[in-house]
């Protein structure tokens, strides 16, 4: 059973998402070093000591949003692991869905996407086995290929970054048809064509 969020944890945690948001926002508008914590802070409407009450630089307002989003998948990871009998082929697809909804609903995390394509020196948008998306994929990817649903012989690490492309594919194409489809549906349509491909050498 999930505990209740206090008033003030929860007033903390918009607070946090507030700033986070305001910050991508206005990096986006005036360009990452243009952008000064008082700026941040004036526009969010907070001090600029409650900003570094909760990020420790202006870089880490623009990382860790991906920290967020790691919560929502672990949880995801913990049910893939516990369910012994759905297939690993099943539980990918339904990732791949899930983890578009995730990010098709989750406006800081867009912001973060556009931001990590202005600056990927940045890395945000860099593969990294501390983030618990990389390792969902890696562990359904490994399922499929212990199963025969993917070929033994196929590359995981390959596939990990094809399903990646994928998912961001889908999402900026989502963006761009200004949300005119199921972008759930699409991904695991094209994801499940993509496994087919792989199911042979």
């Amino acid at each position: 059973m999930k505990k209740e969020l206090t008033p003030r944890k929860r007033q903390a945690l918009e607070m946090r998402a507030k700033i986070q948001s305001t910050a991508l926002s206005l990096f986006n508008q005036e360009g990452f070093e243009n952008v000064s914590v008082e700026e941040i802070a004036q526009a969010a409407g907070c001090s600029v000591g409650n900003i570094y009450h909760y990020f420790k630089s202006k870089d880490e307002l623009a990382i860790q949003v991906t920290q967020m989003v790691d919560r929502a998948y672990t949880e995801l990871e913990k049910a893939y692991l516990a369910d012994k009998t759905t297939s690993g082929r099943d539980k990918l697809l339904d990732f791949v869905g899930k983890s578009l909804e995730i990010s098709a609903r989750d406006e800081v995390l867009y912001k973060a996407f556009i931001h990590g394509l202005r600056y990927p020196e940045q890395g945000v948008l860099q593969k990294s086995d501390k983030r618990v998306y990389y390792r969902v994929l890696r562990e359904l990817v490994e399922q499929c290929r212990q199963e025969g649903s993917i070929h033994p012989s196929r590359d995981p690490d390959e596939i990990v970054e094809e399903l990646v492309v994928l998912h961001r594919g889908t999402l900026f194409e989502w963006r761009i048809y200004q949300e005119g489809f199921d972008v759930a549906r699409q991904g695991r349509r094209m994801a499940d064509a993509l496994l087919r491909g792989l199911q042979t050498e």
